[in-house]
This record gives C-alpha cells, sequence and structure tokens, in this order.
C-alpha cells in the first residue's frame, strides 16, 4: 500500500507541467527597459513579438483561404500597421516604470504575464502579455489594455472587413494602411 502511494505520488510529480512564467516574464523584462526609447522601441517590440503568428491569427479563418502570396502581404501590411501604431502612443511609454507583476501558466509553453505600468502624474494601470515558446523562443503574441485584447480585438475588424459580399485580402490590407 505505501509502496503504491510513494510510486503513484513520484508518477503524478513527473506529470507536472514546467513553469514557463520566469522565460516569459524576462520577454517582457527585457522589452520593458527598451520600449520607450526612440531608436530601439520599434526594434524591440520586433524582436520580442511574433508579428507573423500575429498578422495569421488576425486573418483567423480568412488565413485558410488566401495564397501564401497574399497571407505574407498581410502580414507585412499588418506588421507596419501595429509598429506604427506602436509609435503613435510611444509618448505614453516615455518616462513610465513598467513592472512585472507575475505570470499566470496556461501550459508549459504559454503565459500571462502582468505587468503595472505607472506614468508620472497617472494612476497605474495593469498590462497583460501573453506569452508562448515556439521553437524554443518566447515571444508576445497579445496584449492586453483596458480589458481588450489587441489582436483579438484587431481579429474581429479584418473578420467584419473579410465578410463583406466580395471583399479579398486588398481590402483588409487596405484597412490597415489607412
Amino acid at each position: 500500500m505505501l509502496r503504491a502511494l510513494i510510486a503513484s505520488t513520484a508518477l503524478g510529480l513527473m506529470a507536472l507541467p514546467a513553469m514557463a512564467g520566469p522565460e516569459a516574464e524576462a520577454v517582457i523584462e527585457g522589452a520593458a527597459k527598451h520600449i520607450s526609447d526612440p531608436e530601439k522601441g520599434r526594434e524591440t517590440l520586433r524582436d520580442s513579438m511574433d508579428l507573423d503568428s500575429v498578422a495569421n491569427f488576425t486573418l483567423g479563418k480568412y488565413a485558410r483561404r488566401v495564397s501564401d502570396a497574399d497571407r505574407a502581404r498581410f502580414a507585412e501590411a499588418f506588421e507596419t500597421y501595429l509598429l506604427g501604431s506602436f509609435e503613435d502612443q510611444r509618448d505614453k511609454f516615455h518616462e513610465a516604470e513598467i513592472t512585472v507583476i507575475g505570470s499566470k501558466d496556461r501550459t508549459p509553453k504559454d503565459s500571462i504575464v502582468e505587468t503595472r505600468v505607472a506614468r508620472p502624474g497617472e494612476d497605474p494601470q495593469t498590462v497583460r502579455w501573453r506569452v508562448i515558446e515556439k521553437n524554443g523562443e518566447w515571444r508576445v503574441v497579445d496584449v492586453e489594455v483596458l480589458g481588450l485584447w489587441l489582436a483579438i480585438e484587431q481579429r474581429a475588424q479584418i473578420a467584419a472587413i473579410m465578410d463583406r459580399p466580395r471583399a479579398t485580402i486588398d481590402d483588409a490590407i487596405k484597412a490597415l494602411n489607412s
């Protein structure tokens, strides 16, 4: 009986998932150091985000319905849109202190990292980052600000465009460029 208890406990412990938190948190801590830097901010975002996966997610069901060339054109337009949007908002991160509060592992390769963004003269704001490990690298795939997950919101907007009669990938790309 005791032997069975010890064996089942050992097997149960072996099945526990590895904790992703420290690696996921490190991605956000590293990005937080340079995100407001005018020269390093854009490159920091590019390096810390899995832009191709986010663009593919944003296309949703339409990612399977367009050619590889069209998917690549959309990914390029999406990257330009996302990085441009960040640059428009970069001043909000100037002199901001971004502190990692902790993380919640969804799986060993999927974690939500919670941060506190404190700007001088403003109330602190909670920002959550979804970080996924793919091919040995941890990268950001979504950001939640004010209760809205940005990639999910973009997906809904692109779906609304693509759901229109006779809509094409060019319509979605045009919306990103405007």
